[in-house]
């Protein structure tokens, strides 16, 4: 058996979360996002050889996830009535219609901050479900808490970070 690559595993980590994020745009139906990623990963996986893994694999997953993503739909909306693959194709239009936006550094870097700036529960919790991909009931098991409980901190987290990283930014703008 050969010993995965230590690269591969840090880029599927790293970059989950931003494929995941376009699936559920590329692909709007329901667990269809969840699908499309991990085609996505096992594809990159399989081209690992010819990939460049030192520059941004950012465009590459990005365009891969378009693919992946027209191909689930494709196959998906085959099964659907007439009129319910008209509504998934409206829905598919308004996604094409935003794009997606790349995060830059400095936002980032306020993101950071922010994330250290928060009481130490409140970071763990953010860090072990957006960063590990622990589902919220499975962190209400861990932390024996009640799953929607944990839903309700994270939506509070969320909101703390989403006025410190625009006070921050304001800060760094002003």
């Amino acid at each position: 058996m050969v010993a995965p690559d230590p690269r591969l595993d840090a880029i599927a980590r790293a970059h989950g979360g931003f494929v995941k994020s376009m699936a559920l745009k590329l692909a709007p139906i329901p667990g269809a996002a969840d699908d499309v990623a991990q085609q996505v990963f096992l594809e990159f996986l399989q081209k690992a050889d010819t990939w460049d893994l030192a520059s941004d694999v950012r465009p590459l997953l990005a365009t891969m996830t378009r693919y992946v993503a027209a191909r689930v739909w494709r196959e998906r909306t085959q099964a659907m009535s007439p009129e319910l693959r008209e509504l998934a194709e409206h829905v598919a239009r308004l996604s094409d219609q935003q794009g997606v936006a790349w995060y830059t550094d400095e936002e980032k870097e306020a993101l950071r901050r922010c994330m250290d700036r928060l009481p130490k529960k409140s970071r763990h919790l953010a860090r072990i479900h957006y960063f590990l991909g622990v589902s919220s009931a499975d962190v209400a098991r861990q932390m024996c808490l009640e799953a929607d409980a944990v839903r309700r901190a994270l939506f509070r987290i969320r909101g703390q970070l989403r006025r410190c990283v625009e006070s921050d930014r304001g800060y760094a703008n002003g």
